[in-house]
């Protein structure tokens, strides 16, 4: 991971094998992140992500895909260090996949965007 800074914003640079959400985790410790707008695109390998089933109680439906896919985008925010994404992406059979981000590993490269709002 390298990570370039630039005023309130971080350019995060992820590389083969690294765990998205586990590097956010990171990041959002290491610049003791409170609020924090996240966008990004790239590739991965391995893709965890569910869909909204229920409401009351909040549950969402896994859906596990190990295969090449491109994301075409990332988009969310750490709300009190809470990280919360939602994921737009299409796999090599060129079917979408879209819904709330749980984890993924880099395919070949992923940059993400970190507009800082608040820290502590």
């Amino acid at each position: 991971m390298e990570i370039e800074e630039k005023s309130n914003l971080l350019i995060v640079y992820l590389k083969k094998d690294e765990d998205i959400f586990l590097q956010l985790t990171e990041i959002t410790r290491i610049y003791r992140l409170i609020k924090a707008r996240i966008t990004g695109f790239g590739y991965l390998n391995r893709l965890e992500y569910g869909i909204l089933s229920t409401v009351e109680p909040l549950f969402l439906t896994k859906n596990l895909i190990e295969d090449f896919i491109t994301v075409s985008s990332i988009n969310g925010m750490i709300y009190n260090k809470d990280t919360n994404l939602m994921i737009n992406s299409v796999d090599k059979q060129k079917q979408i996949h879209l819904g709330r981000f749980i984890s993924g590993l880099v395919a070949d490269s992923f940059t993400i965007f970190l507009n800082i709002i608040e820290t502590e």
